[in-house]
């Protein structure tokens, strides 16, 4: 037995100098841990834009997206002007701006964002936009506080992919607890 390990070490000794001498390093262990997001019913928690997958470890809470949408103009350039203020409901700072269906009337490329808004009607994007008195959809900021929104009960060993680049936003509803979510990124390549 006393043999087998000497073996055993002058083999791994063996080992660490011939990767040594080709150049590569100890390959070392590493390991990720992601730490729960706590969303209560006092206060909205902003994820960021889609796509993303959410785990609720405990408690239960909501899951919704903010976004808005409006008419507007871009000739060929970056900026989108609305026919219509938008300050009732504004683009964040880098949210997605997309066309319901792409048409020759309204191109915009994807994963396009908002890069500036003048708090009216002017939305900066971060491409350039083909768009003629067309519909338009924005990732929006998340409210202040959760109310009537349009949203998805989340709880113990609940697993949800949300493909969209809207804005997330979690809260808990009424006779909620509140919960602590995990989150990653959704594989959007099929």
């Amino acid at each position: 037995m006393k043999h087998v390990r000497n073996i055993g070490n002058a083999l791994f000794a063996v080992a660490i100098f011939v990767s040594g001498l080709l150049g590569a390093a100890p390959v070392q262990a590493q390991g990720v841990v992601a730490l729960p997001i706590p969303i209560t019913r006092a206060s909205v928690f902003d994820f960021g834009n889609g796509p993303l997958r959410f785990k609720a470890v405990s408690g239960q809470g909501v899951i919704f997206s903010a976004s808005g949408t409006g008419t507007g103009t871009a000739p060929g350039t970056t900026a989108l002007t609305l026919t219509a203020t938008a300050a009732a409901n504004p683009p964040c700072i880098g949210c997605v701006v997309s066309c319901p269906v792409p048409t020759p009337t309204c191109n915009i490329p994807a994963n396009t964002t908002v890069t500036a808004f003048n708090g009216t009607t002017v939305i900066t994007l971060s491409a350039a936009a083909t768009v003629t008195a067309s519909v338009v959809n924005f990732g929006a900021a998340c409210p202040a506080s959760f109310a009537a929104q349009r949203a998805v009960p989340i709880g113990p060993a609940t697993d949800l992919p949300f493909y969209t680049q809207a804005r997330l936003c979690g809260s808990a509803g009424q006779g909620q607890s509140g919960a602590q979510i995990l989150t990653s990124a959704v594989n959007t390549i099929q």
